[in-house]
């Protein structure tokens, strides 16, 4: 897992699905359990952020870089940095 293809391959899954939710309520077209999994992933993304300050703390990455990035790719985006595969 030390790619940082693999890493941005996920981050862009993300954006797609973060993309996707309002696009389909916009259309009309409301899916419950959508909705409620895209509560789920913010919920936990919000919870990372400790985790993400943490491991992040040697990196010198600005607050609301880790709070941003975090929220939006969650692990995806604080591990990868953290070990260095990626650039903050």
């Amino acid at each position: 897992m030390g790619s940082g293809k693999f890493w941005y391959v996920l981050q862009g899954g993300l954006v797609v699905f973060w993309l996707a939710i309002p696009l389909i309520g916009l259309l009309g077209h409301h899916i419950m359990w959508l909705n409620m999994l895209g509560a789920i992933i913010l919920a936990a993304h919000i919870l990372e952020l400790p985790v993400a300050f943490n491991r992040l703390r040697d990196k010198q990455v600005p607050v609301s870089k880790v709070c941003l990035n975090t929220v939006i790719f969650g692990f995806t985006w604080w591990l990868p940095v953290s070990k260095g595969d990626i650039p903050a």
